[in-house]
């Protein structure tokens, strides 16, 4: 007996299982069946993210998707009372004098302002007061930060409206809200091997569907026999190219592995000190902390009184057509030669300190860092999230379900709309994003 849904999701990260609620809520007649391969939702990629939340973009496109989904996130937390471990810690992008009056960083400034995305400038003086275990400035004898290109520090933006959060915890908070209104249980540990394409009608032809047929994705091919829908979700991140390839759809992503470090602060004093570093929030502990050389960043976790470390390498980190096992495994070599020299120049409370922990994941690039949402040939493709998939996952999710629903606007929350088709292929209207990390 063959089965079959109106909806098939693909993918139970972030983006999938949020995708998979809305599309029940809003189509509360239709039957929507959520598929992975892992054991439960959120544990691949999702679960590896540093899960930083920031509305701090450089193109209009971003700053309304995060900014929306980071004030729903709030209403989770603060209204509905479903611990996120939401912190508002901030965020502090750390720049030379050269850096901040750089077109670039005017440009992301100015749509800041005229989008009313809060943020302030920090200038030296007050920054050394707030944190007084960054250096600012590297002397000319310093070699080894000369070695190292290290910009000093004259400027931060700070934008309290940042911060963190438990990225499990926002998996089950839309994965409980979907099994609420799904008459459909998910299934998990379930692999996908291949799409569905068949010829529209059918004429039992050898070799089907042929060039001249009308074609389109019925279902997915899976490990345990295939399962048909009339419309079919990719929300698989990294491995969108391994589905939507075979069937000759196209994806326009590329998959780049990004790392984290776990560096304890318990037991260093100075490390301590720099965790709950105070001043910039309620919260009482650093902001999130991009560094103004080597891409390298900061984020404190204070309930295991630790930060993990990461690193935005651009040049020299290989692109790659999709994920592959390996990309989920740390790399020892590169924190001690990469990331440690810079984060110890900047914070020498790091210094001869090493990570107790490592784990990665891959990033799921579209070309200009902005996500695609579109439909094609019955596949729905939610995709390219470029690495800032958590904060923008609300928002992505109402718009694939208004693209589903054939609506010319998605609403967000807060009632800020945007053209539904305006992230899809045809009538693409974003501004490339900058500002990535």
């Amino acid at each position: 007996m063959t089965e079959k849904f109106d909806i098939i999701v693909v993918g139970a990260g972030i983006l999938g299982v949020a995708s998979a609620y809305y599309l029940q809520k809003n189509n509360p007649d239709k039957t929507v069946l959520l598929v992975d391969s892992q054991p439960d939702a959120g544990q691949a990629n999702t679960a590896m993210s540093a899960a930083a939340i920031r509305n701090m973009f450089s193109s209009s496109t971003n700053q309304l998707l995060t900014d929306t989904s980071i004030d729903f996130f709030r209403h989770i937390h603060d209204d509905l009372k479903f611990d996120l471990t939401l912190h508002l810690c901030g965020y502090l992008w750390l720049l030379s004098e050269q850096q901040f009056k750089e077109p670039s960083v005017q440009t992301w400034m100015q749509r800041m302002e005229a989008n009313d995305i809060a943020y302030r400038v920090i200038e030296q003086k007050e920054l050394q007061q707030l944190i007084p275990g960054l250096v600012c400035e590297f002397s000319a004898e310093d070699e080894e930060a000369a070695l190292m290109h290290l910009n000093n520090v004259d400027y931060a933006l700070f934008g309290a409206e940042c911060g963190v959060l438990d990225p499990s915890l926002l998996v089950q908070f839309y994965k409980s809200e979907f099994l609420k209104l799904s008459k459909v249980k998910p299934r998990f540990n379930l692999r996908v091997d291949s799409l569905l394409l068949e010829a529209q009608p059918s004429l039992g032809l050898p070799g089907e569907p042929l060039v001249w047929q009308q074609k389109q994705v019925t279902g997915i091919r899976t490990s345990q026999g295939n399962i048909h829908a009339d419309k079919v979700v990719v929300a698989v991140g990294p491995w969108t190219n391994t589905l939507l390839d075979p069937v000759g759809i196209p994806s326009y992503v590329k998959a780049k592995k990004r790392q984290l470090f776990m560096v304890a602060a318990s037991d260093h004093p100075p490390l301590e000190e720099l965790l709950f570093t105070k001043g910039f929030s309620d919260t009482g502990f650093i902001p999130f902390t991009i560094l103004p050389s080597g891409g390298v960043y900061v984020r404190g976790v204070p309930e295991e009184k630790s930060f993990w470390i990461g690193c935005a390498d651009k040049v020299g980190r290989a692109y790659k057509y999709t994920m592959d096992e390996e990309d989920y495994s740390g790399e020892r070599a590169y924190y001690e030669n990469s990331v440690y020299p810079v984060l110890s120049k900047y914070f020498p409370a790091f210094a001869n300190i090493r990570p107790g922990n490592m784990w990665a994941g891959d990033y799921a690039y579209a070309v200009d860092a902005i996500p695609l949402i579109y439909e094609h040939s019955g596949v729905l493709v939610v995709t390219g999230a470029s690495g800032s998939g958590i904060m923008k996952a609300d928002a992505i999710a109402r718009i694939a379900d208004a693209l589903y629903r054939g609506e010319p606007k998605a609403t967000l929350y807060g009632g800020r709309t945007i053209p539904a088709d305006s992230l899809g292929l045809t009538n693409r209207k974003v501004e490339v994003e900058s500002v990535l990390i």
